[in-house]
Parts: C-alpha cells; structure tokens; sequence
C-alpha cells in the first residue's frame, strides 16, 4: 500500500527525514493522548439515546441465551429490528461481566477501543494509501479521533457508531490493499476478507449497503472481475440470512402494538414516515422525497460538517439541548443552518472534487454512496455523518490546499512544502479547538457546582435515582409503559412496553397487564401528572416532571376515558 508515498518526491523526502520506527511512535503517542482523553471523560451514563440501552439489553439477552428478542416485552421471542453485529460484540462484556450497570465502563470500553483502532487504520490509510506526509496523516488521525461528538458517543452513551466508524475505515483499507495487490490469488484473498468486514458492517448498520455497492464497483472500476466477485458474493451471502430471517420473523402487528417504537417497526415502513418511528407525523409520497432530500442535504452541509469538524465553534454558535426544546424541532422539524458550515461545507465539496479528479478510490465511493442514502432517509442526518469524519477533516483539508495551490499558481510561486504545512497548520488548529472542548467539558462534569454541570449527566442522574425507587418500590411482576423501555427493564427487571398511544392501546394495555405508566423527558414538560386523574407515585422535584403513576388493577379499571385521562 506504499506505492504512492514515492510518487511526489515532497512526500518522500519528508518522510525519508523521519525514520518509519518514530512515525509509528508518533502515531502511537497520539492514540495514547486520546485514550487519556476518553478515560477522563468516561461517565455511568448509558439509555438516553433509547438504541443504546437496546444494544445493552439484546446484548444481555445473547449472553443469557435469550436468544436476540426483546426480553423486556410482556409476550416472549419478539424479534427486535436492529441488526445484531453490535449487540453481539457487547455480548462478550455481559460473559464476562454479568452485572447491569457495573459493567457499563467494559461496555464503552468497546467503543472506546474501536475509536482507537479506526484512527490507526486512519494514520496508516492517509500516510500509505493516499501518500500524505506522515504529519498530514497525524493531524487527520487525531482530528478525527478527538471529535468531541465521537467522544460523547463513546463516554456517555453506548451507541453503535464508533464500532461502525472502525468498520467502515476497514473496509476501505481492505478494498484498497485487493486492487494493490500484484498477484490474483492474493487479490482474491483480500477481497473475501473485505467482503467479510463488509458483512459486518451491514449487520451493525443497514447503511453498511452503501459498501456493498461502493466496494463492488471500485474493484470493476480496477478491472477486477473476480475480486468484485468474491467481495460481493461473500458480503451478500453473509448479510442475506439476517434479512431473510427478520423479514420471516417480524413482529406480528399485535406484537407492534403491544411493544411500539423503533424497535419492532420495519425499515420499509419508517421509511416512508416523514420522521422515522413517529407515525404521529403522518407519511409521504414519493413526490415528497425531493424535499426530504433538500432538507438533509441543508442539515449535512448547513450544521453537520461543522459539528463534527470543529464541535466547540458550533456549540459557541448554537447550543443543541436549547434547540431541541424548541417546539418545531420537538414536532419533527430541522434547526436553523449555520453559514459558516455552509462554508466549510464548500471546502469539503471543493476537496472532493479535486481528489476525484486525481483517482477516484474506494473512499470517494464509500462516502458518495453513504451520503446518498443518508439524504433519503427521515432522521437527523448526523448520526450517519459521523463515521465519515476522516474522510470529511481529508476533504476539507484537500478543498484548502487547492484553494492555496491556485494562489500559488496565480503569483507563479508553486511551492508543494508550503501546502502540505498549511494542511498540518489547519488540522492542528483543529485539534486544538476540539482539545478546547474536551477541557470546557471536563471542567464542567468536575464543578461543585450542579448549575455548570452537563445537563445530559444531571438528567441521567435524576433518571436513575427513579429507576432505582422504582426498583425497590414496585412488583417485579407489575409491567410499565416506560418512556425507556430497555433502560427501565435493565435497572429494575420489570417487563417494560412502550408508551405509544394510550388510549388506543387501553384494552390491550389491560390485557398484558400494564400497571403503572413511566414519564420522563430530557426536556422540560408544562405535564401535571396530576392531571391524568391517576395516583402519582413519584414525582421528581425538578422542572424535568419524571414520574411514575399508578393506572390501576388492570382487571378492574374503567375505560381511559372514564378516568379522565387525556
């Protein structure tokens, strides 16, 4: 994967004048820094999101062979929707440590580790493959790794994407080193493994699809027939009988009224909700796409390339957990842009262009493809963006230094050292933005003061503290309709369902035996409990109204319109 190092003899004499034994060190040294990093801000912090705590629960259920269903629903051997790579990694910490939430540290520990090892396949993919000076690769590695966003998601959640993020990175080294090789059976062997980690990659997320598509067509691109298929064969024969047995096993529509949610709603159906999993909101038509389309495109360019890329400069802009209280984005709809992201986001395009032009490779696919179903999908768009960072920080940096090698050019001063310190210039004052905003958190999640601390901490706080009450005051055999479903079944054992339309759900609510309803919201509510005419068991005493109330004997309770109940 060398070969393109020695192509400009700039990159070859920089990197000749550092031996590969301390470009390695280098590399090493800056994981070292991140996983210092990660390990300050690591918290308890697991279920906010709603799919981590599903993970965490499929994961258990694998490890206590369960088989993969929902444990948590009142009627067994419900088969969950979410693909089941990630869940089955985590399986491995519930084997070797049991105990929910004790084991929450070696849960994110996988996350944390595959941050890591994504920004060395980074490191050795930019310095290798696409021929950069080992600094440039360096300041994209750590540009990457240190995104705040990737961070949060390692340390205070449990969520697939930085599992997804080393997947991906793989999965294009791995292409790469089968159109590299000089020998068809070694080409051959490549490109099964790909097909393999390809395969993962679409058992831990269904946008793994895009590398499927993108992978195949690079290696015809490179004129390599029997790689492509081996590469599509393999990834295909892998991921087909996950598709075939949740399409022969998928929830029954009692069982999806009886549990709601995400969880055991179909992709197709989502896909044509105008928010996915809401169906509060009503459906769309194919004449409606273009617009869902336009709209994911303004929130990528408009807010997601600058969040990712320089996290602390969007929050001093904008503060996610104020806009997310805001009524049009509760009710389904997209925040406002921000023009410097509009600009970043041209640079980005720029970059692409010109790196395309040079050799399209199998990143430029992967990206492409990736984006493109991200676009068409109803959900915010930057859960999906993330695992493209390396790309995104290459790209960006690419788009400048055409910007700067046309400067150049105009003044007839061509200097090729120039540009690749301006490059490690910028992704330096990237990492240094993105260490400013791993410092501020830092400070805040160690104040004394509750006030400055992170409200994603102090809500989970509060959260547990009911889910611990709830533990120790309710029946285990009481079932809830819980706002959190995994997460109240993990903490307190009590089979759990959805709260998902109450008053059309009443008579199937009593049939399953749902006892007490659950409420919690990240976010303020103007909700008196009181005012459903139920007896309120607990309530919390801050603005966030989480509360448990008690609906009733199920076998001896009126009609929800009866009680007063809204």
């Amino acid at each position: 994967m060398s070969e393109n190092i020695n192509a400009n003899p700039e990159v070859a004499d920089v990197n000749i004048a550092t031996s590969p034994r301390a470009i390695t060190l280098a590399g090493l040294i800056g994981l070292l820094g991140c996983l210092l990093i990660y390990l300050l801000r690591l918290d308890r912090v697991v279920g906010l999101f709603v799919d981590d705590a599903w993970y965490v629960l499929l994961a258990k259920a694998l490890a206590t062979d369960q088989g993969y269903s929902l444990s948590n629903s009142p009627t067994p051997g419900i088969l969950p929707l979410y693909p089941p790579a990630f869940p089955f990694v985590l399986s491995f910490v519930f084997r070797l440590s049991p105990s929910f939430p004790q084991n929450i540290y070696l849960l994110k520990a996988v996350s944390i580790a595959a941050l890591l090892g994504a920004g060395w396949l980074t490191y050795r993919y930019f310095q290798r493959k696409r021929g950069l000076p080992w600094f440039v690769a360096l300041g994209i590695m750590l540009s990457s790794v240190l995104s705040p966003m990737l961070a949060f998601l390692a340390t205070s959640s449990v969520m697939s994407e930085c599992f997804f993020t080393l997947v991906f990175i793989a999965v294009i080294v791995l292409v790469e080193r089968s159109a590299r090789a000089t020998q068809t059976a070694n080409s051959l062997q490549w490109a099964a493994l790909a097909g393999v980690v390809t395969a993962i990659a679409f058992l831990t997320r269904s946008i793994g699809l895009a590398l499927i598509v993108a992978g195949f067509l690079y290696l015809l691109k490179e004129k390599l027939l029997k790689s492509a298929l081996v590469f599509a064969g393999l990834a295909v024969a892998l991921s087909a009988p996950w598709v075939i047995y949740a399409r022969w096993q998928a929830p029954t529509p009692a069982q999806q009224r009886e549990q709601g949610g995400h969880i055991v709603m179909p992709y197709t159906r989502q896909f044509w909700q105008r928010r996915a999993g809401f169906e509060f909101m009503g459906e769309v038509t194919t004449a409606d796409l273009p617009a869902r389309v336009v709209r994911n495109l303004t929130e990528i360019t408009g807010r997601d390339v600058l969040r990712i890329v320089a996290a602390p400069v969007f929050e001093a802009l904008r503060d996610p957990a104020e806009e997310a209280k805001q009524e049009r984005v509760r009710a389904g709809g997209s925040p406002s842009p921000l023009l410097v992201s509009f600009l970043l986001s041209l640079l980005v395009i720029i970059g692409f262009i010109t790196v395309a032009r040079q050799k399209i490779t199998m990143a430029e696919l992967a990206v492409f493809f990736s984006l493109g179903i991200n676009l068409l999908w109803p959900w915010e768009t930057l859960r999906y963006v993330l695992p493209l960072i390396p790309f995104i920080v290459f790209y960006f940096l690419s788009g400048l230094r055409a910007l700067y090698s046309w400067y150049q050019q105009k003044r007839q001063q061509l200097d090729l050292r120039a540009q690749w310190v301006m490059m490690t210039g910028v992704a330096s004052l990237i990492v240094a933005i993105n260490l400013y905003g791993h410092a501020s958190y830092l400070r805040k999640i160690n104040s004394n003061s509750p006030l400055e601390r992170p409200p994603w901490t102090q809500s989970f706080e509060e959260l547990e503290t009911m889910l611990k009450w709830i533990d120790r005051n309710v029946a285990k055999d009481a079932v809830l309709a819980a706002a959190y479903p995994p997460l109240v079944y993990l903490y307190t054992g009590n089979k759990t369902i959805a709260p998902y339309k109450p008053k059309e759900n009443w008579d199937n609510w009593n049939r399953i035996g749902v006892r007490y309803l659950v409420r919690a919201s990240l976010y303020p509510e103007s909700f008196n409990p009181a005012d459903l005419k139920f007896k309120v068991i607990y309530h919390s005493r801050s603005e966030l109204n989480f509360s448990v109330i008690d609906l009733g004997d199920p076998n001896n309770r009126p009609a929800w319109g009866e009680t007063g109940g809204k």
